[in-house]
Order: structure tokens, then C-alpha cells, then sequence
């Protein structure tokens, strides 16, 4: 068997499903299938990076399910979704007539020895676009049925127009002149809560009514991580790794990755390369090259930015330091002053705060200004981070030196 090229197993942006690397999810897999062949229009969303289009484009392809994949931004540019569908249906046809004009000439009896002529303009009458598409899915579905895959809806989400045009084209799911084409969306964002971003639209209880919001798409658990790093690097690449050194490997990966796929694919194909530059010889020393590579490659604003935030290494106690370290620590996904006094009581015993008001006024410092590393959630005394790269590249960057019990970064120059 072939030792594969490192950019054929791990493929960080690559549209189309890199099956031998895929990881089944089935149960989203199963919650897709059955939400798009269902009654209502269907909601997937999660992080970026997630797997969200590998997903819907593996569990389409198993099904046989006849899709249009439509990209929110190009409805944003273009300024109508019907526009763009309609564009994406009939994208090789040639310009249709729009209207014509029609001369009529006077008869020369009439007016002795004139000629006059009379023109007049007609308008076609302009087709339903809409409607257009749907019957054109129709057919293409041998009267199945097809989705309209909608990725990357936030972008619209700012736009009153584009969001009152999605809104009255979902309300017309079980619409007489319509729903017998048997088309349905998939909406594909990065949030969660569809509704809110319909909120204000037109009709938001008609969308909701509407719309199935299905569980939110995560990253993988410790055990697919280990599955994943079996196929790329021990199967396709044919590198051979102890199994204590593939454990550790695994929880390393899982770690700082969060089990996200793209970033696990970032990360594996920056550790690889450095396997290959080592003639296909993996050792532990090597991830602390890929950590530095990764860094360069794919965290640098995140590093810059959190290295802003922190205290000066001369400070006291670094209370700063000692929050934005224990962020590293936390697995939950909302954050409060509670869950970080409790890691730093326990990673900092010697200098930890008797109260938590100190840690409250610098989760509120670190989730304002230009680039906040958090975003406080409306209503309530919890945070949660802005983009979970921050996480990673705090996981990557912060450590405790023994001694001193202060917190240190790791010094990388990014050029």
C-alpha cells in the first residue's frame, strides 16, 4: 500500500468530502437525513470549521438527496436570493427578451400622399423566478424533491430586505402554487437560535413554525480524534507511532484543536510535514514544531491579540494573566466568574483571590474594545468566546512556571 501525499490526507479547506478521512456522526447524521425529508425546512449550524458542509454533502450523497448549494454571500452581493437562485438554475442561458416594439404604418389612401408610422412598446410578461426554480429542481429530482442548501446565511443577517425575502420565501413551504415541487431549505450558519435573526423580519412565529433547528454541530470527542489520527498518520501516511505516543498524540491534538475537524486537519497537515522533513520518523518532539508551525499558520491575530491583553510578567500577581490562562482551562462552552475563581484556586493556591469581583471586572475588560477575546451573552453575567481559536491559541501559547506560580507565554516570533 502507497504511503499517500501529505495534502492528500489532511485537506483543511477542501470543498468536496475527503472520504477516507470523513469521521461518522451519526447521530447528526441521522437528524439530517430525516429534518430534510421531513415536512419543514431544516437548520444546521455550529463553529466554524465544524463540519457543518462535509456533513450535509456526505449524508446528500449517501441519500442520493438532489441539492442546489447556494452561498449566502453571493445573495449579498447580488442584493436578491430569488435573484440568485434563479442564476444558479439557468446560469448557461442566453438572455431572455424582455419586451418588444411594433411599428404600425399608415395606410396611403388614409392620408393622401404621407407615410406616417405609430410605434408602440409592449412588456413581456416577467416570469414568477421563483416558481421558475422550483420546477426546474423538480425535474432534476425525477418529482423527488430537492433541498436548497443556504451556507453562510449570516451574512445576510445584517440586510432587513434580504432577511424579509428569506422570510416570505420559507412561509411559502405549504403555499398551494408551490409546495408541490416538494423544494426545501437547508439553512447553514455559524450561530444558533434561527429566530432570532428573523426577529426583525416579517412574521417571525410563521418562520419559527417553519424551520427545524437541529442540534448544534461540535467537535469531535476524544475517541474520533483517535480515529482520525489512525487514518491519516498510520494509514495513509504509513507512519509508524508507539501506542503510548498515539494516546498522547490524540489527547495533545484534542486539546488544542477542541476535535474541531478543520483545525485538526491544520494542525495534522502542519505535524506531518515535520514528520516528513524527519524521513517519515514520528517523535513527541515534533508536536511542539507543529504547535509553532500551526501558530504561524493559523493563529497569529489570535496570539498577537491575547498577548496585548496580558500583564506585564513585572506585575505582582498577573491577575489578568492568571484569568485569561484559566480560559484555557475551561471545557464549557458559557464562562462565568464562578468557573474561573474555582480554576484559579485550584492552578494558583498560593496568591488565589478570596472573592471573585476582581475576576468579574477583567472578564468584562478582555470582552471589549476593537478585538475582545469574549462576548458577553445578553441578559445574563456569562461570557463565551468570540471565536473558539482563542481558546486554542491560549491552550497553545500559556503555561505556569512551577516555582513561581506565574504565568508564562511560550515566545514565538511571528514573522
Amino acid at each position: 500500500m502507497r504511503r499517500k501525499a501529505v495534502n492528500e490526507v489532511f485537506t483543511p479547506r477542501n470543498s468536496s468530502v475527503n472520504t477516507s478521512m470523513y469521521i461518522d456522526r451519526g447521530t447528526h447524521e441521522r437528524a439530517l437525513y430525516r429534518s430534510v425529508t421531513g415536512t419543514m425546512h431544516s437548520f444546521l449550524f455550529g463553529e466554524s470549521g465544524s463540519g457543518k458542509t462535509w456533513l450535509y454533502k456526505k449524508v446528500f450523497a449517501d441519500h442520493n438527496v438532489v441539492y442546489l448549494s447556494v452561498n449566502a454571500a453571493n445573495v449579498s452581493r447580488g442584493g436578491s436570493l430569488v435573484d440568485e437562485l434563479y442564476r444558479r438554475c439557468f446560469k448557461d442561458l442566453k438572455a431572455q427578451k424582455v419586451g418588444y416594439k411594433e411599428t404600425k404604418k399608415a395606410g396611403f389612401s388614409a392620408i393622401g400622399t404621407a407615410e406616417l408610422s405609430h410605434e408602440a412598446e409592449f412588456v413581456l410578461e416577467e416570469k414568477d423566478k421563483l416558481y421558475e426554480v422550483y420546477k426546474y429542481l423538480y425535474s432534476k429530482s425525477n418529482k423527488k424533491g430537492a433541498t436548497i442548501v443556504l451556507d453562510n446565511i449570516e451574512t445576510m443577517f445584517e440586510s432587513h430586505k434580504l432577511m424579509s425575502e428569506l422570510t416570505d420565501v420559507l412561509i411559502l413551504l405549504d403555499d398551494d402554487d408551490y409546495a408541490g415541487f416538494k423544494v426545501k431549505f437547508l439553512l447553514i450558519a455559524v450561530p444558533n437560535n434561527v429566530l432570532q435573526y428573523f426577529s426583525h423580519a416579517k412574521n417571525p412565529t410563521s418562520v419559527g413554525n417553519r424551520v427545524n433547528e437541529l442540534a448544534r454541530v461540535a467537535g469531535l470527542n476524544a475517541k474520533q480524534v483517535q480515529d482520525f489520527i489512525e487514518r491519516g498518520f498510520v494509514n495513509s501516511l504509513r507512519v509508524s507511532i508507539e501506542d503510548v505516543d498515539r494516546k498522547k498524540l490524540a489527547k495533545h491534538i484534542y486539546t488544542v484543536t477542541l476535535g474541531i475537524p478543520q483545525r485538526m486537519h491544520e494542525y495534522c497537515e502542519c505535524l506531518a510535514y515535520r514528520v516528513e522533513d524527519n524521513d517519515w520518523s514520528y517523535n513527541d518532539g515534533l508536536m511542539d514544531l507543529a504547535d509553532f508551525d500551526w501558530l504561524q499558520k493559523g493563529l497569529r491575530e489570535c496570539y498577537s491579540i491575547i498577548e496585548w491583553y496580558l500583564n506585564s510578567d513585572e506585575t505582582t500577581d498577573g491577575r489578568r494573566n492568571q484569568v485569561i490562562y484559566a480560559l484555557g482551562r475551561i471545557s464549557t462552552h458559557q464562562i462565568d466568574a464562578s468557573k474561573i475563581g474555582a480554576v484559579i484556586s485550584q492552578d494558583f493556591p498560593s496568591c488565589a483571590p478570596s472573592s471573585n469581583s476582581g475576576i468579574g471586572q477583567v472578564l468584562g475588560y478582555i470582552s471589549k474594545g476593537d478585538k475582545p477575546i469574549l462576548k458577553k451573552l445578553l441578559n445574563s453575567t456569562l461570557y463565551s468566546f468570540q471565536d473558539p481559536r482563542y481558546l486554542m491559541c491560549i491552550r497553545l501559547m500559556l503555561y505556569i512556571e512551577p516555582i513561581t506560580e506565574k504565568v508564562k507565554k511560550k515566545t514565538f516570533t511571528l514573522n
